[in-house]
């Protein structure tokens, strides 16, 4: 299976440094970019996801995955603009550290449809709040 490629967009640096993480916990990470909306109108970084898109279209990689922020957000909504109706994209929204070490891990060996449902399951349950107990003053 052929490794599927990713793009994080995300507002300000956010995604730069979620990639710039992923390669700090499994080392270096190919064909896993970023983009940011930072100073951009939204046709600008549309037409910046599309590039992207084109470069990536005429490989055979099994599918693209592009990770934004904020469902509803200036990039997710650039991200369906440039996505349109294409076929073998999967657009997932809330990217977490948890969804991207997940892509960079499974990628090669999930189909697209497989590994957007793990990537989705995988953000989710890193979601949780963690029960935080009162601890006693004095233990003497």
């Amino acid at each position: 299976m052929a490794m599927i490629p990713g793009l994080v967009v995300t507002h300000g640096t956010l995604g730069a440094e979620l990639v710039r993480l992923v390669g700090l916990v499994l080392g270096p990470v190919e064909e896993l970019d970023h983009l940011s909306n930072q100073g951009q109108s939204g046709p600008a970084l549309t037409a910046e996801v599309q590039s992207w898109l084109r470069q990536k279209q005429n490989a055979d990689h099994g599918g693209l995955v592009i990770f934004v922020d904020d469902y509803g957000g200036s990039c997710a909504n650039a991200a369906q603009v440039a996505t349109g109706l294409m076929p073998g994209i999967a657009l997932l929204t809330g990217v977490n550290l948890a969804m991207l070490l997940g892509f960079a891990t499974w990628r090669d060996s999930l189909t697209l449809s497989d590994l957007a449902h793990k990537l989705v399951e995988a953000g989710r349950s890193a979601i949780t709040r963690i029960e935080l107990k009162e601890r006693g003053r004095d233990r003497a």
